[in-house]
């Protein structure tokens, strides 16, 4: 069942599941995607959960014209959203470009974090193309053919339905307007921090993070994780074996095993 809040002025929905004692875990999705992204994996973390899958400002199901926003906005909404339903000790799991906000909530609750996160299929180290597909994804003329790259990128070499389905329809509903500001969000994210590692850094003092993840596909990516984690304990990479964008509709089961050890 969804619900509905008022938040900072705006309707924002949240699916919820799981003992209502339980320890929290706020789900977070990326840009033009919402709760469905978690449709197998939350109920395997509502077993000792309780699981809230919190859609985005701007991300709800009528899809409501809250004029324009920014990742600083969504950030400033999942901390009044805590604040609104009294949880504490919250852990979290966010994916893709949703990581983004993931990190500065954890920044703005300062004492009140956990002092652990998971993060699903961050691009840790861009890569030229990337940035062009971006650059190519905010502007009016270029946006459809820059999403559909993405689209073909996220699909080949898949016959998983969930994953078909959820790029070919249930992203695509978003509309042309939200994935031109997601691209602008996600490229000045970038362009401040240069990539998530340098981002995730500044809270290494406190914050431990476990990156779930299967794309890119390359061994180098793997092995540039690994390497980075042994001179950064903080930071711990988890592989899934895989050929999607997306472990949690691929293999929710296996990033839910990731997700429990993680927070056990």
């Amino acid at each position: 069942m969804i619900t509905t809040v008022p938040i900072n002025g705006f309707p924002l929905e949240y699916v919820e599941s799981g003992a209502p004692d339980a320890p929290p875990l706020i789900m977070l999705h990326g840009w033009a995607q919402d709760h469905r992204l978690f449709r197998h994996l939350a109920p395997l973390l509502a077993e000792d959960h309780r699981v809230l899958c919190v859609n985005f400002r701007g991300h709800d199901g009528k899809l409501t014209d809250v004029g324009d926003f920014t990742a600083d906005d969504l950030a400033s909404d999942v901390v009044a959203f805590i604040a609104e339903l009294g949880l504490e000790d919250v852990r979290f799991v966010s994916t893709s470009h949703g990581c983004w906000v993931n990190i500065e909530v954890q920044e703005r609750l300062g004492d009140r974090a956990l002092g652990k996160t998971v993060v699903i299929d961050w691009l840790m180290q861009p890569f030229p193309a990337f940035h062009e597909q971006i650059f190519a994804g905010h502007e009016p003329a270029t946006v459809v053919a820059a999403r559909q790259s993405l689209f073909d990128e996220w699909t080949e070499g898949t016959d998983v339905v969930d994953v078909i389905d959820h790029v070919n329809r249930e992203m695509t509903w978003f509309g042309e307007d939200m994935w031109m500001r997601a691209c602008r969000e996600i490229e000045k994210s970038y362009a401040q921090w240069g990539d998530p590692l340098a981002r995730m850094s500044v809270l290494s003092d406190r914050l431990s993070v476990r990156h779930v993840y299967s794309q890119p596909l390359a061994e180098g990516y793997r092995v540039f994780q690994e390497e980075y984690a042994r001179e950064n304990p903080w930071f711990e990479p988890v592989h899934i074996p895989g050929q999607t964008h997306f472990p949690t509709l691929e293999h929710p089961v296996e990033v839910a095993e990731a997700i429990r050890a993680f927070y056990a």
